[in-house]
């Protein structure tokens, strides 16, 4: 009888150990993964942020924005020209603060709590109405060609007569007369542009984030199963104060033990799959702009997975360790 409560002890002790270190990752991976402050505090390290003004050009030129409505001299940009325009008109706070709208807008979208990832363009039109979005059109105009005679004769008699200009870099003579007319120009563009770009939106029917909440959901509860064997080791094979110890205290300092390692050496692995998963995987749910991060975004994650399973793990061993210390110290007095 006595044997075969210690083979059921061993094989629930091992069971306990097999499930315990997969449900610390997934139990960790659906806490921080899906948090926008996961990737906030590691993209603001990166070039993140830097890049944005690149992804609104390229957004600009995406979209049916009515070229006809802007100011002559934006009509028809290029896409580094916008994005040359952007980087003068957004300085670095106002960039972080529509960086992290958009990773906001995306994880409120994956938690269901918005039906679309939109990335807000009122700092820009608060930037373009001010006088450095004077200064960003100037930046335009300063790495055009020089104004010919005949432009500048004919921007004089447009300013005069129409309130535009030639796209062409104007004498410094003509600032104060371009001044003005840029700062109209520009209020008016304000209104061909809109409040905020939808990057992505739920579909009307077979949304794939349900599919994910069911995910996340079989994440969370994880940490049953091992606790189930953990019982069911109880039961089978704990008989007195001291037993239980052991029967705990032993499993706990492996598990622990085992999520240390894989915390330490696990980074290189678990960022290759998480980086696998976000290219071949995540598309219908996150937006071109998170995509283009992949590498980014898969380090963010390991980082914010590994860390707590390490102090996770070393609380494992402290435990285990001591309870295994205590039924020792039990036996010698007994």
């Amino acid at each position: 009888m006595d044997s075969l409560k210690k083979i059921s002890g061993i094989l629930f002790a091992a069971l306990f150990v097999i499930t315990a270190v997969p449900a610390l990752i997934f139990f960790n991976f659906d806490r921080r993964a899906f948090s926008a402050e996961t990737y906030q505090t590691a993209f603001a390290n990166t070039d993140f942020y830097n890049q944005l003004p690149a992804v609104m050009a390229e957004a600009m030129l995406s979209t049916n924005t009515d070229q006809s409505q802007l100011p002559i001299v934006m009509r028809g940009m290029s896409q580094p020209a916008w994005e040359a325009f952007f980087r003068t008109l957004l300085p670095e706070e106002t960039l972080k603060l529509m960086g992290d709208d958009i990773l906001n807008s995306t994880f409120s979208y994956l938690n269901l709590r918005a039906d679309s990832v939109q990335l807000s363009l009122i700092p820009l039109k608060v930037s373009m109405t001010s006088g450095t979005g004077v200064q960003a059109v100037y930046t335009l105009l300063n790495a055009q060609p020089d104004c010919t005679l005949e432009q500048v004769f004919q921007m004089t008699l447009d300013l005069l007569s129409k309130g535009e200009m030639q796209f062409c870099k104007p004498p410094a003579e003509l600032y104060p007369m371009l001044t003005p007319a840029i700062q109209g120009q520009m209020e008016f563009a304000t209104l061909a542009i809109p409040d905020q770009f939808t990057l992505i939106s739920a579909p009307a029917e077979n949304d794939p984030r349900e599919k994910l909440q069911t995910a996340r959901l079989l994440m969370r509860l994880s940490p049953i199963l091992p606790l189930g064997f953990l019982l069911m080791l109880t039961v089978a094979a704990v008989n007195s104060l001291k037993n239980w110890l052991r029967w705990w205290g032993i499993p706990f300092v492996i598990t622990g033990l085992l999520a240390c390692l894989m915390s330490l050496s696990g980074a290189p692995i678990f960022g290759a799959i998480f980086k696998n998963i976000l290219v071949s995987k995540m598309p219908i749910y996150l937006p071109a702009i998170l995509l283009d991060y992949a590498g980014d975004l898969a380090s963010a994650m390991v980082q914010a997975l590994l860390n707590p399973i390490l102090w996770q793990g070393m609380l494992f061993v402290f435990l285990g360790f001591g309870m295994t210390g205590i039924s020792y110290l039990k036996k010698f007095k007994t």
